[in-house]
């Protein structure tokens, strides 16, 4: 078998299948298609069972051994054959030692193949592994996966109508296992997360949280390591500021050091400290360039503020030395 990547409409193959897999509501399934000119296509399906034992990659494979079962069920004889895959990871499995889980259907289906070849006795039988990209308006491709979708939903053929291989249940794909073990970890560390203090006030801040977007925000060229941990301590309410000081007794009252406000709150640091007037109309005339409102809320929460604000905070001077 060869694969390369070429447009179906290019294709001069005799014949030709289409092969996808999916998953659907936590559920896996694959199928193939064989599209014949002036006659009914011929469709098999094959679902895997669920997400937590079968991977998308699996599926797709199984995609390719249904493709090969269906040309070697081809009764008319045929020197060139091709199946049609939009997925490269599934293509590039034979062409690796097939050691990963789930590459054992990839061996089974080599072996087909092989079987085909030897039952066509032709020594210019040839058949394409092509790679084709997804969503292209491809025919083919659009009713493979419409169809893999079903199989991933329930639906399977008729067992005897499969490869012999498929007739029997599937490894657990370890992969899945493991991934399922993982999911579950993170959506209860997400759950516990905002269930905590400091994540119910992360959360007034950003409805996202926890999540990739306050990870990308500290990460932007430009910002400095203690910019980066500023913007952190501000958003976690964990800064030392008087006012969190004064809670642990490590200053002997909460009053803003710059102003004399009663109590040097978040609030009051990044909005309303007079004594920081000149350094906040920077600040101020950049939210207002990105049409953002000058709020707690908005200046913690908003990607595009992240810059502009450790500028303001390293302007004031306010953490370059700390109480004792």
């Amino acid at each position: 078998m060869t694969q390369y990547a070429v447009l179906c409409s290019t294709a001069t193959e005799e014949i030709q299948v289409f092969s996808d897999g999916s998953a659907q509501n936590g559920k896996v399934g694959a199928a193939a298609i064989l599209i014949r000119k002036d006659r009914p296509d011929r469709t098999l399906h094959f679902h895997l069972g669920t997400e937590a034992e079968h991977t998308v990659h699996e599926a797709e494979l199984v995609g390719i051994l249904l493709a090969i079962h269906l040309i070697g069920t081809k009764k008319r004889s045929a020197t060139t054959c091709a199946i049609a895959v939009d997925n490269q990871a599934a293509l590039q499995a034979f062409n690796s030692e097939m050691k990963r889980p789930g590459h054992h259907i990839a061996r089974e289906a080599l072996k087909n193949a092989f079987h085909v070849q030897k039952r066509r006795k032709k020594s210019n039988y040839k058949l394409t592994l092509r790679w084709t990209a997804g969503h292209f308006g491809i025919e083919g491709n659009e009713k493979a996966d419409s169809e893999a979708k079903k199989a991933a939903s329930g639906l399977s053929t008729l067992t005897k109508q499969l490869p012999p291989f498929l007739r029997k249940p599937l490894l657990i794909n370890p992969s899945a296992v493991t991934r399922k073990h993982n999911d579950g970890l993170k959506k209860k560390w997400k759950e516990d997360w905002r269930a905590s203090e400091r994540g119910k006030k992360a959360l007034r801040l950003d409805k996202t949280t926890p999540s990739d977007k306050f990870l990308k925000t500290i990460s932007k060229a430009g910002l400095s390591r203690e910019g980066t941990s500023r913007i952190a301590q501000l958003r976690l309410q964990h800064i030392p500021l008087n006012s969190y000081l004064f809670r642990f007794k490590r200053v002997d009252k909460p009053n803003c050091p710059a102003c004399g406000e009663a109590e040097e709150s978040i609030a009051h640091f990044l909005l309303r400290c007079p004594s920081y007037a000149f350094e906040r109309w920077a600040l101020v005339r950049q939210a207002k360039k990105r049409r953002k409102l000058m709020t707690v809320e908005s200046l913690l929460g908003n990607p595009e503020l992240a810059i502009p604000l450790a500028k303001y905070i390293e302007s004031t001077g306010r953490f370059k030395t700390r109480p004792d």
